[in-house]
């Protein structure tokens, strides 16, 4: 069963319906079930965030483990979990907009308490004015009776038109609050100017990549690359061009591999991916595609629409090595880059 039969055909984001979101849970359950994962808290969150179709990141890569036919592993699930859904470090801004929600959230509840004895107390009222008109003797005391229960509905309305206005603020409130907080969420994981995993979701990657293919048995691969001459570029045609380049540089990086990889900007000027399942002689080929592809464009400065020039990488390739820590293998292929550059830059090298 692929994902589109999971979804029924469609994605989705988190603001389901109480009906949608129950059928999400069914698919994410059925999902869970039919590539044998325990159910247990975390792997719920993953299965129901993907039948759920966000974040597309992790679609891909899970998608990309259907396509390959790998078990889903209790390593694989932590791994997807840890690189796609983690939550950012806490840091003061995300507790600001946290503690934001949660005020709107109790002045909206304060709200609805406000509804509902103001509902009631005019209940209460119009019972009494009925028992008064039924007593009433003369149409003077009538009257009167029908002034004050006018007055009191005049009271009702208004104070239900207040209430509208306050919920309604409330709901922009926690809407707001909420982009917020998704934008808190993205910035945890992605580098702001690329748009491409961060340094720490790398090293998470990493890591977890490592102990996958230590348990499957299978190769695993990373190519570090560092722009050549990045800092002379930036110094002759500005920060803003150079973010563009690092802009066009992710891109390339990312046509050039597959969705179960792994690109993140690695530094100030330098790139890195990992590619699972991926020897050797396939991560070469990988790197000599990504140099070649970047090294075929010519840099356009968007604003006055002239060309400047061309931008290519150097790129280190090692392949990992049973029982060698992430660290080393991102040594290994950070020595193969230096070598590149030594060679004259613009080519690919692989660890020996």
């Amino acid at each position: 069963m692929d994902r589109a039969t999971l979804l029924g055909g469609r994605a989705m984001d988190f603001t389901e319906t109480p009906e949608q979101a129950l059928a999400t849970a069914r698919r994410a359950a059925d999902a869970m079930t039919l590539h044998g994962v325990v159910p247990h808290p975390r792997n719920y969150a993953l299965w129901y965030a993907y039948c759920a179709g966000v974040p597309p990141e992790l679609v891909r890569a899970v998608d990309a483990a259907v396509a390959a036919g790998r078990p889903f592993t209790e390593a694989r699930c932590a791994s997807f979990h840890a690189r796609f859904l983690a939550e950012p470090a806490a840091d003061p801004t995300w507790e600001a907009a946290s503690e934001s929600v949660r005020r709107s959230v109790l002045r909206a509840m304060e709200y609805v308490g406000a509804a509902h004895r103001g509902a009631s107390d005019y209940g209460r009222t119009i019972e009494e004015v009925s028992g008064r008109l039924d007593a009433a003797a003369e149409q003077d005391e009538f009257a009167l009776v029908l002034t004050q229960a006018a007055e009191e509905t005049r009271r009702f309305v208004s104070f239900n038109r207040a209430l509208e206005e306050n919920l309604a603020q409330s709901s922009r409130e926690i809407a707001e609050v909420r982009e917020h907080l998704e934008a808190l969420r993205r910035e945890g994981r992605t580098d702001a100017v690329t748009g491409l995993a961060n340094r720490r979701v790398f090293d998470i990657a990493l890591k977890e990549s490592v102990v996958l293919a230590e348990h499957d048995k299978r190769p695993l691969s990373v190519i570090v690359m560092d722009v050549d001459n990045f800092q002379t570029f930036r110094g002759s045609f500005g920060e803003r061009v150079g973010d563009q380049v690092l802009r066009l540089i992710g891109r390339s990086v990312t046509e050039a591999v597959r969705g179960q990889d792994t690109v993140a900007r690695y530094g100030e000027q330098s790139f890195a991916a990992i590619l699972p399942d991926t020897g050797l002689p396939q991560a070469e080929a990988t790197a000599e595609s990504i140099r070649v592809g970047l090294a075929a464009r010519s840099v356009v400065n968007r604003r006055t629409q002239t060309s400047l020039g061309q931008v290519t990488l150097s790129l280190g390739i090692a392949e990992w090595r049973s029982g060698e820590a992430p660290a080393d293998v991102i040594r290994r292929a950070g020595t193969a880059l230096h070598e590149a550059k030594a060679q004259g830059r613009n080519r690919a090298v692989a660890a020996s």
